[in-house]
């Protein structure tokens, strides 16, 4: 009797596994970069969960990352897939172009086991801004304007950059030309409008990551779902129709409590990885 009863005390406290308690953390890296630009963050994770799997994905490195994202999303999708099939629900991370890239595996996969989506310092409502060019690492302006010429046509579309090239002068040839940003924004609709809000829906939390300082994303509000309009003024993310129409889910997730915001300074774009404040403020608690 006592052998029963002492097995069935046992079964009520029984505390699942380390390995079974933590969801995988997956992680997309940015544009010409390669997976291991994550390989920091890798090593934080591990020291902190040793038995949580932590990947940075192996797909679209170097020269390829550029490569339309119409053509990196499925594989990513696919390779997505494979890691929940083997171990259930995961977490997913986009660094830089990689938040772009799994707002897509997000909206497009239909994989309701994504978990939590961190979207670190990504140009989440698009790109307006060539940095490195003049000496203050800012918007260039004349240079940023002629860019639609290239990006807003059949071949520049091929370029994963233009895919969410943003420009707030020329909305109506980014909107009849962008074959990827406008669709997962769900501006354009479309036969899978409802489809891809459903699936973003899903998620349990969005983290969106960036900072002043960034120097890259342009305007650094983007990675926080605020934009430029057309004199180049930042309109907060509630006062923007993606949120005010809620095209694509942003503004019913808010409501709900599963937005969170983390904003550092003095952080420049190529960083964000490399920063452990970042990864202990912004990262780790959405990831357990």
């Amino acid at each position: 009797m006592h052998f029963f009863l002492n097995l069935f005390v046992l079964t009520l406290i029984w505390v699942p596994s380390s390995a079974e308690k933590y969801r995988p953390l997956l992680m997309i890296h940015g544009v010409n970069s390669d997976y291991t630009d994550m390989n920091q963050l890798i090593q934080w994770v591990s020291e902190d969960f040793p038995e949580m799997l932590t990947v940075s994905l192996d797909l679209f490195n170097d020269f390829y990352s550029v490569v339309s994202l119409e053509e990196q999303v499925p594989k990513f999708i696919s390779l997505v897939k494979n890691y929940t099939d083997q171990y259930g629900s995961v977490n997913l991370l986009g660094y830089s172009q990689g938040g772009i890239v799994s707002r897509g595996v997000i909206e497009m996969g239909d994989n309701p086991l994504i978990n939590n989506f961190i979207s670190l310092s990504a140009p989440g409502l698009g790109q307006f801004g060539i940095p490195f060019l003049n000496t203050t690492e800012f918007l260039d302006p004349g240079l940023a304007e002629e860019v639609y010429h290239f990006c807003y046509t059949e071949f520049g579309q091929k370029v994963s950059i233009c895919n969410y090239w943003h420009d707030p002068k020329q909305v109506e040839r980014y909107l009849n030309a962008s074959v990827y940003l406008p669709f997962i924004n769900n501006e354009i609709k479309h036969v899978n409008s409802e489809r891809y809000k459903s699936n973003f829906l899903n998620l349990s939390r969005v983290v969106l990551i960036g900072g002043p300082d960034d120097r890259v994303i342009q305007p650094w509000q983007s990675a926080q779902y605020s934009f430029w309009d057309s004199k180049l003024e930042v309109i907060p993310m509630k006062e923007l129709n993606y949120y005010k129409e809620d095209l694509f889910g942003l503004r019913t997730l808010d409501e709900q409590g599963k937005l969170t915001f983390c904003t550092q300074s003095g952080i420049h774009h190529t960083s964000w990885p490399r920063t452990k404040s970042v990864y202990d403020k912004c990262i780790k608690p959405h990831i357990v």
